[in-house]
C-alpha cells in the first residue's frame, strides 16, 4: 500500500539585500511571504541526497513545482515557511521563517527546491 502524503502549506519570502548596521553585522532583507499553496514536501532520504548533503541531509526537505508555473520565481537565499509556520503576526518579513531555499533545479517538467532548516528554528 502506497503511503498518502499530507500535502503541507508553503510559503516563500524573496531574498532582497543584504546591508550592515553600523557594527558591520549583516541584515538580510525579504519582500512579503507569498502564499504557494499545498505542496507535497518530502524530507530527503535517497543515496544520491545522502552523498551530496552528508549529515546536513537531516536538515533538509524538497519539494517539486510545475516548471511553468514557477520557473524563475524563486532563487537561493529566499526563506521559506515548513512544517506549520507561517508570516502570521511578523513584524519583519521572515522573522518566522525555518528554512532557506537551498537551490533550485531544473528537473524537465517541474523544478526541484532544496529547503535547509534554518539555525535555532
Amino acid at each position: 500500500m502506497r503511503k498518502k502524503w499530507k500535502k503541507k502549506d508553503l510559503y516563500i519570502a524573496s531574498f532582497l539585500q543584504d546591508e550592515y548596521d553600523d557594527e558591520g553585522n549583516k541584515i538580510s532583507t525579504y519582500a512579503k511571504p507569498e502564499y504557494v499553496g499545498k505542496e507535497n514536501i518530502q524530507p530527503l532520504s535517497g543515496q544520491s541526497d545522502v552523498a551530496e548533503y552528508g549529515t546536513r541531509v537531516t536538515k533538509m526537505q524538497k519539494v517539486l513545482l510545475d516548471y511553468d508555473k514557477y520557473l524563475g520565481k524563486f532563487k537561493e537565499k529566499d526563506l521559506a515557511y515548513l512544517d506549520g509556520i507561517t508570516p502570521k503576526d511578523e513584524q519583519v518579513h521572515g522573522d518566522n521563517a525555518n528554512y532557506r531555499i537551498d537551490s533550485v533545479r531544473n528537473q524537465n517538467k517541474k523544478i526541484a527546491i532544496y529547503f535547509e532548516k534554518l539555525p535555532n528554528k
